[in-house]
């Protein structure tokens, strides 16, 4: 899906990313004119948690309802399609019930008894006859097929008309999703811009650190646990050349920013990093954690290979790759960037192998 940032939207929300240590700060700083006390360290980052989960939760609904879009519009364009074919069919036999209309006046001008009774030759009469209720047989034939064309062409209008509306739906769903979105953002960047200058520069310095710290990490697990062929449960490494070639793909964005709507390449959500890693390795998964658990097999939890997809929360609104020995690796949340964490620091709701 498209991301919808700006460029100077790109750089305030990158902001989000040191809140983790931005709350620190806030926390240190006095209260002043106030009869409150400042609240703990503990109670702000609860609080920037409960933000971003919610955050999270919205920006996965509109990314579920951007990917809905995408396919009622397949939808509509094949009633459009059909719509063009019953239309013609119906414009066709218009012309054939007109050409038999005017065979039907010119034979059937006067009444046949006495057509009989007048005519030199009975013989002729009665083959003329003959072919005249053969007209009026295909002319009942054409008469049919007008009529199941037009209504077929009635519900094909009928359903477009409803596919119309339901895109509607969820477009504006879609816009509620992404109001929220920015709502949560902007708690979180008046949060920041609370702080000093001197403080938000140390805040970015301290997350820059964090991050390549994140990353070298990543890089040594890389290299420490190679792709096995029983990686497993209970080891790093690729269960298979596909697991094991999504799995290096996601460790190798480890310490990355998590940016809302992002798929890379610098910047990612978890959906976005997922679908991307998929996609190196040439297998298509939609913008979202939920469409995404419906696009491959289920497996247990006893059954996690590196590479397979995991989903936490109910409803479900957070997607990693598990990597094995109960690891992930996922963009987890705009304090902490794309990073490895154990598999049961989230509640588990299923794993896909979409493979």
């Amino acid at each position: 899906m498209a991301s919808y940032r700006t460029r100077s939207t790109r750089t305030a929300l990158a902001v989000v990313s040191v809140v983790s240590a931005a709350v620190v700060a806030v926390a240190l700083m006095p209260a002043i004119g106030s009869a409150q006390p400042a609240p703990t360290l503990a109670q702000v980052q609860k609080q920037i948690a409960a933000l971003n989960a919610a955050a999270e939760a919205a920006q996965e609904t509109y990314n579920t309802d951007q990917v809905a879009v995408g396919a009622a519009q397949k939808v509509l364009a094949q009633i459009n399609a059909r719509m063009a074919k019953s239309q013609a069919a119906v414009s066709a036999a218009q012309v054939s019930i007109g050409r038999l209309a005017s065979a039907a006046y010119r034979s059937g001008g006067v009444d046949q008894t006495l057509q009989l009774l007048l005519a030199d030759n009975p013989t002729q009469f009665l083959n003329q006859a003959s072919a005249l209720d053969g007209v009026s047989r295909r002319q009942g034939d054409v008469l049919r097929r007008v009529a199941g064309a037009r209504n077929r062409l009635a519900q094909d209008k009928l359903a477009a008309a409803q596919e119309l509306g339901q895109i509607q739906a969820l477009r504006d769903s879609a816009a509620k999703a992404l109001a929220q979105v920015r709502a949560e953002q902007q708690q979180v960047q008046s949060l920041f811009n609370s702080l000093s200058a001197a403080q938000q520069a140390q805040v970015r310095a301290a997350e820059a650190a964090a991050a390549a710290a994140r990353r070298a990490a990543a890089q040594r697990l890389n290299a420490t646990h190679r792709p096995s062929r029983h990686g497993g449960h209970g080891s790093y490494g690729g269960g298979s050349g596909i697991g094991s070639r999504v799995v290096a793909y996601a460790l190798a964005q480890v310490g990355d920013a998590y940016v809302f709507g992002a798929t890379g390449m610098s910047d990612w959500d978890c959906s976005g990093l997922t679908m991307r890693a998929y996609g190196s390795v040439g297998i298509s998964l939609p913008h979202s954690s939920r469409a995404q658990f419906s696009s491959g097999r289920h497996i247990s939890k006893s059954q996690l290979q590196p590479g397979d997809l995991v989903f936490f929360y109910s409803p479900i609104h957070h997607v990693g790759i598990y990597i094995g020995g109960g690891m992930i690796v996922h963009a987890a949340n705009p304090s902490d960037g794309v990073l490895t964490s154990p598999l049961d620091s989230m509640p588990f709701s299923g794993a896909v192998r979409p493979y």
